[in-house]
């Protein structure tokens, strides 16, 4: 067996003893800090997260409750009649280029607006886009078939930042459609078998 070391003795050892005990404790204090400094940064960061989705869910059903509104869908009836009805007019159409149209109880108008603000609120994510797309993106679409004349004729004067937002929301509506032709009902779910007890007759 070979003989160990036993460590200084006297003043000199007891003085090193201190200061690698002091040092050893500066270390586990500083460990100690950073981990407490970390678990307070990681609940910081997952509090703001959670504050983020509610205040998302909270504008995604404000915008929902708003598009659902009565007169929301009352103005697109209306913005399909008024279009038909005017837009072969050269009249009409110089109204809507040098900006002397009605503004009052225009629904075509109130369309344009209101789905540029929705495509700010997208576009810098204070409402996610998905839960949005998955109800809305063919009322999107529908609806900007329906104007896209109107953002043309009021486009010539050469600002294509007019209703950019909405159309932002159009080019995601439209990669949404792309991604989901079929619609985005989840692929391992049982889908129900619905009958159409008219469809023989209807095809006569």
């Amino acid at each position: 067996m070979s003989e160990r070391k036993l460590p200084p003795c006297g003043a000199n050892g007891v003085l090193v003893a201190i200061v690698i005990s002091a040092e050893y404790l500066a270390a586990a204090a500083s460990i100690g800090t950073f981990i407490v400094i970390a678990a307070t940064a990681i609940a910081a960061i997952v509090q703001l997260r959670h504050m983020r989705a509610n205040n998302q869910l909270t504008g995604l059903l404000n915008v929902l409750s708003r598009i659902e509104d009565p007169t929301f869908n009352e103005w697109h009836d209306a913005a399909r009649e008024q279009i038909a009805a005017h837009l072969s007019d050269p009249a009409y159409r110089r109204s809507i280029s040098d900006e002397t149209y009605t503004r009052r109880n225009n629904a075509w108008l109130n369309l344009c607006n209101s789905y540029e603000w929705v495509g700010s609120l997208v576009k810098h994510d204070l409402i996610p886009e998905e839960p949005f797309m998955d109800v809305y993106s063919a009322r999107v679409l529908y609806t900007w078939d329906m104007v896209e004349e109107v953002v043309a004729i009021r486009r010539r004067r050469g600002d294509p930042s007019l209703w950019e937002n909405f159309e932002y929301l159009v080019v995601r509506a439209r990669a949404w459609e792309r991604q989901y032709p079929n619609g985005s009902y989840p692929k391992n779910e049982q889908r129900l078998q619905i009958k159409d007890k008219w469809l023989a007759q209807d095809r006569k």
